[in-house]
Formats: C-alpha cells, sequence, structure tokens
C-alpha cells in the first residue's frame, strides 16, 4: 500500500528512466503481498485483518495504476468502471458479511482476477518501455481482465447469498 504513491507518482513524470523505477517498485509491491499471504499460511499466522489489509492494498495499488494508464489513453474507461465497481461491490458484500461474524476470503475468481489484472497491467508497463503498439493483445487482455472481474463479483455474490440465507 506504501508504494503505491512512488508507483504512481513517477508514471507521471513520462521518462523512460521514471517508468523503469515504477515497474521495479510496482514488481517489488506485487511480490511482498504475494509473499507475505505465502508466510502467513505457511507460519499458521492468518488473521481477520490481515485478510481485510491485503483486499484493500491489492485495490488501492491495481486501481490506481488503471486509473494512471486510463488518463494515459492506454486502456479503456468501461473497464475501469467494472473494476472499480465490482471491487465497491465486493467490499459491500465483505462488510455485510464481517457484521454477521463472517469473514469472506479471496477464492480461485479473484486470485485470477488479480493475476490477469497484473499480467495486463506488466503489458501496459511495456508499451510504454518499448514504445510497441500492441493493441490486439492489449484488447484481447482488457477483455479476459473484464470477463475475469466480472465472474469474481458473481462468485462473492453466490459466496455472500449463502451466508446470508443462513447457510455458510
Amino acid at each position: 500500500m506504501l508504494l503505491t504513491f512512488p508507483v504512481v507518482a513517477l508514471l507521471t513524470v513520462e521518462n523512460r528512466v521514471s517508468v523503469i523505477i515504477s515497474v521495479l517498485l510496482f514488481t517489488i509491491a506485487a511480490s511482498t503481498d504475494f509473499f507475505d499471504g505465502y508466510l502467513a499460511r505457511k507460519l499458521n499466522q492468518v488473521t481477520d485483518l490481515g485478510k481485510f489489509m491485503d483486499q484493500i492494498s491489492d485495490k488501492i495499488l491495481i486501481t490506481s495504476l488503471f486509473l494512471v494508464f486510463l488518463s494515459l489513453g492506454m486502456i479503456n474507461l468501461w473497464l475501469v468502471v467494472v473494476i472499480v465497481v465490482r471491487d465497491i461491490f465486493v467490499s459491500g458484500l465483505r462488510m455485510a458479511a464481517a457484521s454477521k461474524g463472517v469473514v469472506i476470503p479471496a477464492n480461485y475468481f479473484g486470485k485470477a482476477k488479480t493475476i490477469s489484472q497484473i499480467v495486463l497491467i506488466g503489458c501496459l508497463y511495456l508499451i510504454l518501455l518499448t514504445g510497441v503498439d500492441f493493441q490486439l493483445l492489449l484488447d484481447a487482455l482488457q477483455w479476459i481482465v473484464g470477463v475475469l472481474t466480472v465472474a469474481s463479483g458473481g462468485s462473492y455474490f453466490r459466496i455472500s447469498g449463502k451466508i446470508f440465507e443462513g447457510g455458510k
């Protein structure tokens, strides 16, 4: 979460060195997120607060980057809207579940969505660094991210429905 500001700020400078540093900081942020979760599970130190903070930090970093790439004209507005609406929707479901004493952890669809978003961000960085137009790949990745984002939101809706109906 702390690396979000420099990652984003460096992209607004618009020179190659800033983009390279932004990529490195993004890679560190994404890696620490992965290793933090891995270590927490391995050491049996998983907490409800940790699950919550992990999801929030992912959303802050990823959404901030997509907003910058949108402002640079590199991705479509519809994708950012789908991502933001899904994240707000799922966060609301998680808060409602938490009010019943239930924590809804990330699931397969949520992880697939996050991985697809990171791949798209990597492609966007590659375009910034090389200047090569990967438009066909970029369009395909945006659709993949969009579909996985919607599927992920649907899966959380299904899970929360079971919680609110009384079964877990």
